[in-house]
């Protein structure tokens, strides 16, 4: 089995965004999302519980959502969502895990 090393999130926003558009963010993370149920295949023994459980995004220094995620997310998930491009600045999101590690990226959104 192979062990996927999980590392920060990617985001991906549009490059032309005009003030107070709706703009269509991409979040991708390489994850191994195991839920805790299934067997090595070798072993037999159970695979430890591995998921992602929270999303948070901020915008500006402001918290602007939070998701609850679950184990039913595909392994490497991408996650999509739409804000409102309101002003330039950072846009950052933290994911945290079951094993209680944090990732973080942040992307600067450009108005234009």
């Amino acid at each position: 089995m192979a062990i996927v090393e999980t590392q920060k999130p990617k985001i991906r926003i549009p490059s032309d965004i005009k003030k107070d558009s709706i703009i269509e963010v991409k979040v991708k993370i390489d994850h191994p999302m195991e839920s805790g149920l299934r067997k090595d295949r070798e072993t037999k023994k159970p695979i430890p519980k591995h998921t992602l459980e929270k999303m948070v995004v901020y915008y500006g220094g402001e918290q602007i959502s939070e998701f609850e995620l679950s184990p039913g997310l595909s392994e490497n998930p991408l996650i999509g969502f739409k804000i409102k491009a309101a002003k330039s600045a950072p846009l950052k999101v933290s994911m945290t895990c079951s094993e209680g590690n944090k990732f973080e990226e942040t992307v600067e959104i450009k108005i234009g």
